[in-house]
Order: structure tokens, then C-alpha cells, then sequence
């Protein structure tokens, strides 16, 4: 089904237009960072602060496209959590290192260049781990603050050392020494974090090297725990044989010794007594436990304390109280079976305190699927009482909590009816929208660009080929291949269908001759408005997946065809108009905004129209080509670029990076 609302499209045509989508190659970020070695400091820890000064600014830059992307698949998230998975979803290769001797009192001055490599994938992991668990935002905020509390500690100790004699500088270079120990601890923390459940093997090695270097840390104690909980539920979850039951049995055994440390130093930690009640919950279902009641009561003692302390997934909790409820619910039918004497009242009781913790689970919800899943449980739950009164054989009951179970589950049913139809409507108003959109100057432009010239290629209605059956479109596309083939090998193809054919070829030197073919043909003509345009938008599409010297070659053609016509642009469309058009594009929030922007770019006649693309495509250039020029260590080359951008299209990060490289 066409799912997508207005901001998606809008984001959709922006993203089409720069060609910075992530489905085409990762987000390549270059920063760097500098620190100055103070007394009493280690070169190695000082080299490593350096090189998280760069981490960090690349971090800045990667928030900004995880904002974005999040943004065009509708997801409002909070700030912190934009910055989790920017830093979750980076990975890190230092360009060059440098130590140069600073100043009067020779200090140490240390640089690190780094690229910063983030791909669609990287993100999409780390969103749906950060979506999963709300713990993982939570931990990586307590680490933030360790790492601020240590750097104001080691400039309190480096400022006391500068002034210290005898005994006295001896005691506080120790301190620093101690502190540069638990530094490098909280490296080993932060990475063990990154990897976690992706790649959980190394996530333990990391948490273990940081326990090494400081046998104090809670986090680590915690998410080593959570590590190996989570992983071996995974791994042997199944238990399909008693081989797979000892593994996990002796794998749970650890996290909760990993989890019982962690509570030890720090009896406030409101997700590890979340975590260790997780934990004894499942290890209670796989062993026989003597004294039931008292095993529940401490997992129920835990769930009380990480609640009081605000713990991350409260409404886990409310659901894991909720379950504990009703085993107490079975272990009450049984002993009162025992004793042959029933009392239904101690039944219901457990039975109404677990429907008022899916209730208070139910009060979190923000969405539709989150509420469908909350009346699901609470049908769930309805189980246990209609079974107990259908062995007591009362009938009335029985029937009564059958009926609430059903009215439960039919709300479910009705709210996920009900957001399936309200998609549907609003995907119609929308395909109605763009449809309109697409008989505007610019949305003809965009139309032309995305499927327009395939369609004169190929002489196929590519949306009556979405129409038709899969069978039906494959043998169209075989036939149109052929035809497309034939012509190529008599020599007769159009620049477009060598185009066209490169995009389908799979072998790598026949699908490069095939495009090189095509823009050699293409570039014979004397291409004006639109034609122009298609020429640097398949100029861009040669840059995919290139090394980078095949990738400047496209991208100064391209550029070449922008600057015919960007002066002609900017007496269409003015800078100022091109930017507020691009920021609205950009802050557009609710469908009643993105609508707004919608009517805007309607409003634009055929010159303003293409000269939005020469702007826009002029914007795109010039910034792949100074992250190419980083990537090669061209600093000259990347800071004209970054000129260019600053005080054409003024911006900020382009400025900033002006200011970097003239240091």
C-alpha cells in the first residue's frame, strides 16, 4: 500500500533533487580535533581527547542527517535521542594524527582528522534499538555527564598541580594519573555501548576491558548484563534441547551476578533494578522455584524501586507487574485447589491489580499500534479469570468475562481498522495532491526528472505498469529490453536508452560502457531548460558507488552546465527567495504545513521552476566536491568549496568549516 503523508513527499522531492538520499551511499562526514596537553597528563589519553573533539563535531554534523531522514519517515524524536543514534551510527577511521609543540612552556599540542562513514542501515539499527529500548538514550546521557564531571576534575587537578610542591605534586600527579585510568575506561564504556546488541561479542569484550581498567563503573556492570541477557534469550531462547537450557540457565546466572554489581554501587539505578527484574521474571519460568511467592515478591520489590526511580520503559514495567499479578492469580487457584476451598474474591483481586497495571502501561501510549497492543493484553489477561471460573463450571462468569474479553479484543481490532482506513483516505487525498502537483511547471520538471524521460524511453506508462500484475511487468520489461538491446547492438540506441540499460545491467564494465555511452551522446546535443537539467541530474547518477576521481569528473561536468545557467537562475529566483523556500521544506512539521509549501512550489512559473534546480543542484556540487577534497586531504580544494558555499547560499556549517581549515 502507498504509505507516506505531505511532509514525506516534500522531504521525498528535496532529497531527490540533492541526491544526498542514504540509499544511494553512505553520509561521509571529515572533522577534526585538537587538545592541548596539560601538566601531569599522558600523551596517549591526551591524543585520545583530541580525537573526541573530532568525534564529537562529526556527531553535530551526523544529528543534522539522522534529523532529516528520521523526519522524512514521519518520526518525531527528542534532540537526545537524534544524538544517540548519530553517535551509534558512525563509524570512525582516523585520516591523520599530529603533536606540534605550542606556546612558551613547549606544551603538547595534539590533532586528529577523522572521517565519520554513516549509512541508512547504521540508522535504521540503531532507530529501532533506540525505539526497543529507551534504557540505551539513558545510558548514553549518564555517560555524557561522566565524561563532563571528568574533565572539570582533571582542570581542578591540573590547576592544582601547576601550583603543588614537593609531597603535595607527587599526591595530585598520582590523582591524574588515576583519572586518565578512568578516562580510558569510559572509551572502552562509550564503545561497548555503540556495539551492544548489534554486535554483541565485541560489546562484551568492551564492557570487560572497561571493568579492567576500572572495576567501578555501574553502566558497565549494566550493560554487560543487559548484553548477555538479551543475546543468549536470543541465541537459545527456543531451548530446544537441555544442552540449549544450560547455556542460557548459566548465561542469566551471570547477567544477574553483572546486574547485583551494579545495584551494589549504585543503589539508585532505576534501569538496573528494571533489568534485573526482567531477568529473574524469565529465569523464574525456566527453573522450579520452592518458595514461589517470596521469588515473585523480590521481583515485584524491584519493579516497585526502578518505577519510584523513574526508571526508562516504565510501561514494561506496568506489563512485567501485570504478569507477575496474574502468576499470583495461578498460584492462589492452586493452593486454594489444595485446600478444596475456593475463594473467588483473592482470585479477582489479583486479577483486577493486573488489569490496573496494563491500565497505567495503557496511559503511556502515544500511537495507534502502541494502544491496539494495550487492549490485546488486557484480553490477554481475561484468560486466566474466564479459565478459572470455567472449572469452578460457573457459567454466568464465565460468560461475563468472555464478553469483556471479546469487547477488548474488538477494540484492537477496530483501532487498527480504523488507522488502516485512515491511511487509505489520507493516501488518496495525497495521491490527488501530487497529482495536481505534477501539472505545475515545477512538479512537470520533477515528474520529467524522476520517471518522465523512462517513459519516452520505453513508451510504457509507468503508472499503468504499477497497475498491472508482476508477471504482466516482467514481461513487458523483458520485451522493452530486448527492443532496447537490439538497438544497441546495431548501433541505432538513443543516449537515453544506453542510460536507461546501465541502470538494468548487472555486469560492472558493460553497465560503466553503456553509461559512458549515453552521456557521450547526450552531451552532443546543445541541451537547453529541462534537457540541461536531466543532463546533471544523470551527470550525479554517475557519481554512485565511483571512486572519487570518477565522481569529481561527473561533478565538474555537472558543475560546468549549473554555472551557463546559475547567473540566468538567480535573476529568476532570488538567493533569499531559494533559502526560505528550502527552510520551509525543511521545518515543515504537521500535513497542514507541508501543504502550504506544496502550494508554494505550485505557484513557481517554468523559469523559476528550473532555476530552483540550478540553485539547488549548485548547492549539491559544491558540497559533495569539498567532502571528496577532505577525503583526499585537499584542504585548499575543500576550503574554496566551503567559500563558496558560505557566502552563496550563507551556510552555517559550510562557515564553519571556512573557519576550521584557515586555522
Amino acid at each position: 500500500m502507498f504509505k507516506r503523508n505531505i511532509i514525506n513527499f516534500i522531504f521525498l522531492i528535496l532529497l531527490f533533487l540533492i541526491k544526498n538520499s542514504f540509499a544511494y551511499e553512505p553520509v561521509v562526514i571529515i572533522a577534526d580535533g585538537e587538545y592541548v596537553m596539560g601538566a601531569g597528563e599522558s600523551m596517549e589519553v591526551s591524543e585520545e581527547k583530541a580525537k573526541r573533539i573530532a568525534v564529537q563535531k562529526a556527531a553535530e554534523q551526523a544529528g543534522a542527517y539522522v534529523k532529516s531522514y528520521t523526519k522524512v519517515k514521519n518520526l518525531a524524536l527528542e534532540s537526545d535521542v537524534i544524538e544517540v543514534i548519530a553517535n551509534h551510527s558512525m563509524k570512525i577511521e582516523v585520516l591523520d594524527r599530529k603533536k606540534t609543540v605550542v606556546g612558551d612552556i613547549d606544551a603538547i599540542k595534539f590533532y586528529v582528522k577523522i572521517r565519520a562513514t554513516m549509512s541508512q542501515e547504521d540508522i535504521e539499527a540503531n532507530l529501532k534499538k533506540v525505539r526497543q529500548d529507551q534504557s540505551i538514550v539513558e545510558e548514553y546521557n549518564r555517560l555524557k555527564a561522566d565524561f563532563d564531571k571528568q574533565n572539570r576534575e582533571m582542570e581542578k587537578l591540573k590547576r592544582q598541580l601547576e601550583l603543588a610542591t614537593g609531597g603535595d605534586k607527587q599526591k595530585i600527579a598520582k590523582l591524574i594519573s588515576e583519572e586518565e585510568k578512568k578516562y580510558k575506561a569510559n572509551l572502552w564504556l562509550e564503545r561497548a555501548q555503540q556495539k551492544d546488541i548489534i554486535e554483541p561479542e565485541e560489546a562484551i569484550k568492551a564492557y570487560k576491558k572497561a571493568l579492567e581498567l576500572n572495576p567501578d563503573i555501574p553502566q558497565a556492570y549494566f550493560g554487560l548484563a543487559k548484553t548477555l541477557y538479551k543475546t543468549n534469550v536470543l541465541k537459545y531462547g527456543l531451548l530446544e534441547d537441555d544442552t540449549q537450557k544450560e547455556k542460557l540457565l548459566r548465561a542469566l546466572k551471570e547477567a544477574l551476578e553483572n546486574i547485583n554489581r551494579a545495584i551494589s554501587l549504585d543503589e539508585n539505578y532505576a534501569d538496573a533494578y528494571a533489568l534485573r527484574a526482567e531477568i529473574l521474571s524469565y529465569l523464574g519460568n525456566l527453573e522450579d522455584i520452592a518458595e514461589k511467592k517470596d521469588y515473585n515478591d523480590k521481583i515485584l520489590k524491584d519493579i516497585n524501586r526502578a518505577l519510584a526511580l523513574n526508571a526508562s520503559n516504565k510501561a514494561e514495567l506496568y506489563y512485567l507487574r501485570a504478569s507477575m499479578y496474574l502468576d499470583e492469580l495461578q498460584n492462589a487457584e492452586l493452593e486454594q485447589a489444595k485446600a478444596d476451598q475456593f475463594d473467588y474474591r483473592v482470585i479477582e483481586e489479583y486479577f483486577n491489580k493486573a488489569l490496573n497495571e496494563i491500565d497505567n502501561a495503557g496511559s503511556l501510549c502515544k500511537e495507534e499500534k502502541c494502544l491496539a497492543d494495550y487492549y490485546r493484553r488486557k484480553a490477554y489477561a481475561h484468560i486466566f479469570i474466564i479459565n478459572y471460573y470455567l472449572r469452578r463450571e460457573d457459567i454466568a462468569k464465565t460468560k461475563e468475562f468472555t464478553s469483556m474479553r471479546d469487547k477488548f479484543l474488538k477494540k484492537a481490532d477496530e483501532i487498527e481498522k480504523q488507522k488502516i482506513q485512515q491511511e487509505e483516505k489520507f493516501d488518496k487525498e495525497l495521491q490527488e495532491q501530487i497529482k495536481d502537483l505534477y501539472q505545475t511547471e515545477f512538479g512537470k520538471i520533477v515528474y520529467e526528472l524522476e520517471k518522465g524521460w523512462k517513459e519516452k524511453v520505453t513508451g510504457i506508462s509507468l503508472k499503468d505498469l504499477e497497475e498491472k500484475s508482476r508477471e504482466e511487468q516482467q514481461k513487458i520489461f523483458n520485451q522493452m529490453e530486448t527492443t532496447i538491446r537490439q538497438k544497441i547492438s546495431s548501433g541505432k540506441a538513443s543516449a537515453e536508452e544506453y542510460i536507461l540499460m546501465s541502470y538494468f545491467e548487472e555486469n560492472p564494465q558493460t553497465k560503466k560502457a553503456y553509461f559512458d555511452r549515453g552521456i557521450a551522446l547526450y552531451e552532443k546535443r546543445n541541451s537547453q531548460g529541462v534537457d540541461a537539467i536531466l543532463l546533471v541530474q544523470f551527470y550525479l547518477d554517475g557519481t554512485i558507488m565511483q571512486n572519487d576521481d570518477v565522481k569529481l569528473n561527473y561533478l565538474n561536468k555537472a558543475k560546468a552546465v549549473v554555472d551557463r545557467n546559475f547567473a540566468q537562475a538567480q535573476k529568476v529566483l532570488s538567493m533569499d527567495e531559494f533559502r526560505l523556500l528550502i527552510s520551509e521544506m525543511e521545518k515543515a512539521k504537521s500535513d497542514i504545513e507541508g501543504f502550504n509549501v506544496m502550494k508554494k512550489l505550485a505557484k513557481l512559473n517554468r523559469q523559476q521552476a528550473e532555476a530552483f534546480h540550478w540553485l539547488q543542484f549548485a548547492f549539491m556540487i559544491s558540497h559533495q566536491k569539498a567532502e571528496i577534497y577532505e577525503r583526499l586531504d585537499l584542504p585548499l580544494k575543500a576550503l574554496e568549496e566551503y567559500l563558496y558555499l558560505c557566502n552563496t547560499f550563507k551556510i552555517d556549517e559550510a562557515c564553519k568549516n571556512v573557519e576550521r581549515l584557515k586555522k
